[in-house]
């Protein structure tokens, strides 16, 4: 009886002594499928992946970084790329962790990126359908200007603006005018793609839904236009390094609003449609303009920084357009004496326009400057100038930014740097007459002369060759006939008080001093 009694009441204490087996296991939480949370860690082992490029485009960069990480760590490929149907072995050392975060950037910019590869079910990540077909296109830049960006999207890709645009697929190369440039978007489903062109004077160009299923050529720019062209002809002695065309509005078209500032004159003129390349003297260059008007505006820039326009130009008549110069607006000569008043002779004198980027000569070419000595040093630039001089121990001083409209007389003594005034101690200067082939105006009038236009005979008044200068009440203007001008011009003068005076057929290489009015 005892014995009974004790089997049922170990019977009835069991199940709070212990749980089957059964019970056990399904208590337990299970085991993290990567090793990296909770559970039971992986052993620590080699792991690798292994990359597969079958996206139609190369790999021109490739990161592998721990999941969630911040910082994409090194780029795998360093100078190398992974083609297309390629595949790279990639070490990542010894370790337990199995997700990764793997991100590869295609040789067009754009990029593909995979979140949470678990590289311990398996080590091989396949970037890209090899089922998809290669989308390609054949972009034709059909205008008269560079093409500096290109982008492509598929049409259901989300977002607006730049950003959505996504990468550049041009890269680092532009399309020049009627050239044409592959685009490959490698393995891609999508048939609709819209398309953005960035031209060099920063104007857009969009084509939406672009059904690259059903046609592989896309055209950018309005073949509606009709092409013109002129021969630009460099006639001077000069390198053409720059040559802009701006366009006139086309017959019955409104006039467009003058520009009213010097940067909107700038943006008037659009980009350089040389380019890259210069027309040295004698040299033509074929301009080809998409305009519908049949004249333009052009200017060209010499290697010297002159600048030389011609408006209206004839683009449809296949006439050749030559700048020989003549319309290059030159600054007037001017002149100043230097007095040296130094303890030593100076051995060289250099003055330039404050816009120079060198001194350029010695104006000392008939030797040193001795001490007392006088020297009327003539150039053409504005009232502002840098001087330089060089002793005989290589010494020099400078001073910039001397006005030599208001400072006609400059003694070099110690310290004229720095000195308040420049005239001091020079002693009595007498001046001496005209050069040859030129002519002195000396404003006799009643006013200081503010405008003065010297052109040839016939033709319409130009620049005022007077510029930024006044010519005050008793003042002398020594004047070389402008290029392309000769020795009888057209003289034209404007004074501050309204007073014109016009003189036609007047002498310019008399040698001799002409009052005015």
């Amino acid at each position: 009886m005892r014995f009974r009694v004790g089997v049922v009441l170990a019977l009835l204490l069991a199940p709070w002594q212990a749980a089957p087996a059964w019970a056990q296991r399904a208590a337990s939480p299970p085991a993290a499928s990567g090793g990296q949370q909770g559970g039971q860690q992986r052993p620590v082992q080699d792991r690798e992946a292994l990359i597969v490029n079958e996206l139609g485009l190369g790999l021109r960069e490739l990161y592998i970084a721990p999941a969630g990480s911040v910082e994409p760590g090194p780029d795998r490929l360093g100078q190398d790329t992974l083609p297309t149907g390629a595949s790279l072995r990639v070490g990542l050392g010894r370790q337990r962790l199995c997700l990764f975060d793997v991100r590869a950037v295609l040789a067009d910019g754009s990029a593909e990126e995979k979140r949470g590869v678990d590289l311990c079910r398996s080590s091989r990540v396949t970037f890209g359908d090899p089922t998809a077909p290669l989308r390609e296109a054949q972009v034709v830049n059909d205008t008269d200007l560079t093409m500096r960006e290109f982008y492509a999207m598929p049409s259901a890709a989300q977002g607006r603006g730049a950003a959505a645009r996504g990468p550049d697929r041009l890269g680092a190369d532009m399309v020049g005018p009627e050239a044409t440039f592959t685009l490959r978007l490698g393995r891609a489903r999508e048939c609709l793609y819209d398309m953005t062109a960035v031209y060099e004077d920063d104007t857009l160009e969009e084509k939406r839904r672009v059904d690259l299923c059903r046609r592989s050529r896309v055209v950018f720019g309005d073949s509606n236009i009709p092409w013109r062209e002129v021969e630009v002809v460099n006639g001077t002695q000069r390198t053409l390094r720059s040559l802009y065309a701006a366009p006139l509005p086309a017959p019955g078209a409104p006039a467009p609003t003058p520009p009213a500032t010097a940067e909107e004159r700038e943006e008037r003129w659009g980009p350089d449609r040389l380019g890259q390349i210069t027309v040295g003297a004698g040299e033509t260059f074929r301009l080809r303009l998409r305009r519908q008007s049949c004249q333009a505006d052009l200017r060209v820039v010499y290697n010297d920084e002159q600048a030389e326009e011609k408006s209206a130009v004839d683009i449809c008549g296949g006439a050749k357009v030559v700048f020989d110069g003549g319309g290059i607006e030159r600054q007037p000569e001017r002149a100043f004496t230097l007095v040296n008043r130094h303890g030593a002779p100076v051995q060289e004198l250099y003055a330039s326009s404050v816009d120079d980027t060198d001194w350029g000569d010695d104006r000392l070419p008939g030797g040193p400057l001795e001490r007392g000595g006088r020297f009327e040093v003539t150039l053409r630039a504005g009232c502002e100038v840098d001087l330089r001089v060089v002793f005989g121990n290589g010494g020099a001083e400078e001073r910039r930014g001397v006005n030599i409209c208001d400072n006609g007389l400059i003694v070099v003594r110690p310290g004229w740097t720095l000195a308040e005034r420049l005239d001091q101690g020079a002693g009595a200067i007498e001046q001496g007459p005209p050069r040859e082939g030129s002519v002195r105006f000396r404003n006799a009038g009643p006013a200081p002369l503010v405008e003065l236009y010297v052109d040839a005979a016939g033709s319409p008044r130009g620049a005022d060759r007077l510029g930024a200068t006044v010519l005050g009440r008793g003042e002398t203007l020594d004047f070389q006939p402008p290029e392309g001008v000769g020795c009888t011009g057209h003289l034209r003068a404007v004074f501050r008080n309204g007073l014109e005076i016009d003189r036609p057929d007047f002498a310019l290489c008399s040698g001799t001093e002409v009052s005015l009015p």
